[in-house]
């Protein structure tokens, strides 16, 4: 790999995630960019391996993106660096960098730190090291720039980025809502890219290749015209194996927006829905104002009419919620069709007002992903129930490992979260673990647990387990359904 005199870095969570961040600033680099390049890695990357390749490529500047899954990585990498090159300038970015008041730890070993969109600040401040000037402050505010004069990102994605990962596109900035969880919150209106040249590039990247999209805007469903020019965009070019992903506010959904999506093949559309909380308390006090009767109608009726798959979130620990609350809303999204339930827990991101909601009787971890681990209303012992439960629910149900199944698990309690918990707390007391259990395994329990309920012959349970285990292509394990 040649060298280079400005890295541009990051860990992305996996690797089929792309670092959208780090294209974007490329491709704002100006003169700078034939001197700029970008390596990624992943969170499961060792910290000296990564230092290694870096420093390899004999940098004068290396920027970091810094996020909630990579912190505590970098933060390594970043001291290791620092250690054996501390000639080398070193330059943070990236959402954990957003609270200039109160950075983490990490920003001790950086020369500096930008906060906010950093497409203008990082290649002024780059030009200005290579020149041998060093501003003196060393936290930088970075003012929005303005979309309509931002270069387009999308041709620094490689064909291999293309071939084998999700391509992060945004069509906007910000959001409407001032959720007090989120970092949205701190962002004062929405912005958007010019909608034709924004069109223009999305073909490009189509004839390219390239077919799994995920859209990064906020609230995809805000402006009623530029959703359905964008739908009917890709409705006009459609390939076999096309994926679009985009966030959206279930309750702003409109008729002719379902309309269209209903017009899409079955699994092209991926929709992340905002429920977060059914309570009306909850709602209020962290500002999202989400009509959560409506929402569910939107979910039934997307279910009902589309072929997309549905993902939705809820968040134990917010302010006003119980775990009553939580029930009530798993059973609600388990009953409107929901193909994934998301159950996580809240998370004290830098910047956001939470804080200031939940006031000081709630105790976080101070280690990224900073979760809750206890509040008024839940013990450290019920976050940690809640936490398992989670795990649980994508190994069972979010997968969907096992779709014939199921349905007969919720037939063993009043309600799909009392049926679902009961599994949990069964499997626990025997596995203690949440992680590293096969799928063989993991059948082999349903199977155990649904037969000590006597709900159902045991030779048909078993054959709905087994089927549900062998319905896709090259599982050979051999279940042992009925040993303990």
């Amino acid at each position: 790999m040649n060298s280079a005199d400005i890295i541009l870095t990051t860990a992305n969570a996996r690797y089929t995630h792309t670092a959208f961040g780090l294209k974007r600033l490329w491709q704002s680099s100006g003169r700078l960019q034939e001197q700029t390049r970008i390596v990624e890695f992943t969170v499961r990357d060792n910290p000296h391996e990564i230092a290694r390749t870096l420093l390899a490529l004999n940098p004068r500047i290396i920027g970091f993106g810094v996020y909630i899954w990579n912190v505590e990585l970098l933060s390594h990498v970043v001291c290791i660096i620092r250690a054996v090159a501390p000639d080398i300038l070193i330059v943070l970015g990236g959402p954990e960098m957003v609270d200039a008041t109160a950075p983490p730890p990490i920003a001790g070993q950086a020369d500096y730190v930008i906060t906010g969109e950093g497409e203008e600040a990082f290649p002024t401040l780059a030009a200005l090291l290579l020149a041998g000037e060093r501003p003196a402050e060393k936290m930088i505010v970075s003012p929005p720039p303005s979309l309509e004069t931002l270069p387009d990102p999308y041709p620094a994605y490689t064909d291999e980025d293309l071939h084998l990962r999700v391509l992060y596109v945004e069509s906007s900035r910000g959001c409407p809502y001032r959720c007090a969880f989120c970092l949205s919150a701190l962002e004062r209106r929405v912005r958007c890219f010019p909608l034709a040249p924004f069109l223009q590039s999305m073909d490009t990247l189509l004839n390219r290749g390239a077919r799994r999209f995920k859209f990064t805007d906020r609230t995809f469903n805000l402006h009623e015209e530029r959703v359905q020019a964008i739908l009917d965009f890709f409705l006009q070019r459609v390939p076999p194996d096309l994926q679009l992903h985009f966030e959206i506010m279930p309750d702003k959904v409109s008729a002719s927006v379902l309309e269209k999506m209903a017009c899409f093949p079955a699994n092209a559309l991926h929709l992340e829905i905002g429920i977060q909380s059914v309570s009306p308390t909850t709602q209020r006090m962290i500002g999202r104002g989400q009509d959560i009767k409506k929402s569910i109608e939107t979910i039934r009726a997307l279910r009902r009419n589309t072929g997309a798959l549905l993902h939705a979130d809820l968040i134990v620990g917010l302010p006003g919620d119980t775990a009553s609350d939580v029930a009530r809303g798993f059973d609600m999204l388990v009953e409107a069709g929901v193909q994934e339930i998301q159950v996580g827990l809240l998370k004290r991101l830098r910047g956001a007002p939470i804080t200031g909601v939940l006031g000081q009787d709630s105790v976080f971890d101070p280690h990224a992903p900073y979760e809750v681990l206890q509040t008024p209303a839940f013990s450290y012992a019920e976050i940690q129930r809640f936490k398992r439960f989670a795990r649980y629910c994508d190994l069972y149900y979010n997968n969907g490992n096992f779709p014939a199944t199921m349905p007969l698990l919720w037939e063993t309690a009043d309600t799909p979260f009392a049926a679902f918990s009961a599994l949990c707390d069964w499997l626990w007391a025997r596995e203690q673990r949440t992680h590293k259990l096969p799928l063989a395994r993991l059948a082999e329990r349903l199977y155990q647990f649904l037969a000590a309920q006597n709900r159902h012959d045991p030779e048909r349970l078993a054959q709905t387990v087994e089927k549900d285990f062998r319905r896709l292509k090259g599982r050979r394990d051999k279940l042992r359904l009925g040993e303990g």
